[in-house]
């Protein structure tokens, strides 16, 4: 069962989106990490520890991707650059859930997201033994998890996106 089938097309504007937003993501997970070049060593917990980081890194990047992505493959599709999906919200019942309003989208998918992934996260590295690390393997780790955070949440935004009930084509 294919949860998305996606024509050709969608599938390579999908993939190609999606790798534009995961290098914004590492980006933006490395300014998010800066505030603590001066830290000798990140622990896990505390008020300057990784986990409680990881609540404002994996919020905020799916919260401007998802912002940025929809507007962006809204107006595509209104321009006619970009073709919806052939049966809006119908075949992709998950995506249902998701508010039309772009904020309120960006707000629900960014805080689902960030309940799943940050419990994960920490509860794996707890598991793993990590109680802390110097800046350079932070600052690595945070952006291959903002990297990772993107491979999941993009494609959501961008299939939301392009199901848009509110997207009108512009005539030829």
């Amino acid at each position: 069962m294919v949860l998305f089938p996606l024509s050709a097309v969608h599938k390579r504007y999908v993939k190609a989106e999606t790798a534009v937003g995961i290098g914004f993501n590492g980006v933006l997970s490395v300014v998010f990490g800066l505030p603590f070049y001066s830290v000798a060593s990140i622990p896990l917990w505390g008020s300057q520890g990784m986990a409680l980081d990881l609540v404002p890194t994996v919020f905020m990047i799916t919260l401007v991707q998802t912002i940025i992505i929809t507007l962006i493959t809204r107006k595509r599709v209104q321009a006619g650059t970009v073709a919806p999906l052939p049966e809006p919200r119908a075949a992709y019942s998950a995506l249902k859930l998701l508010p039309q309003n772009v904020l309120a989208r960006a707000f629900a998918l960014a805080l689902a997201v960030s309940l799943i992934l940050v419990p994960l996260s920490v509860g794996a590295m707890a598991a793993l033994g990590v109680d802390g690390i110097t800046f350079a393997p932070f600052i690595s780790f945070k952006v291959v998890y903002g990297v990772a955070v993107g491979m999941l949440s993009a494609p959501l935004s961008l299939l939301a996106a392009l199901s848009d009930k509110t997207v009108t084509v512009a005539p030829a």
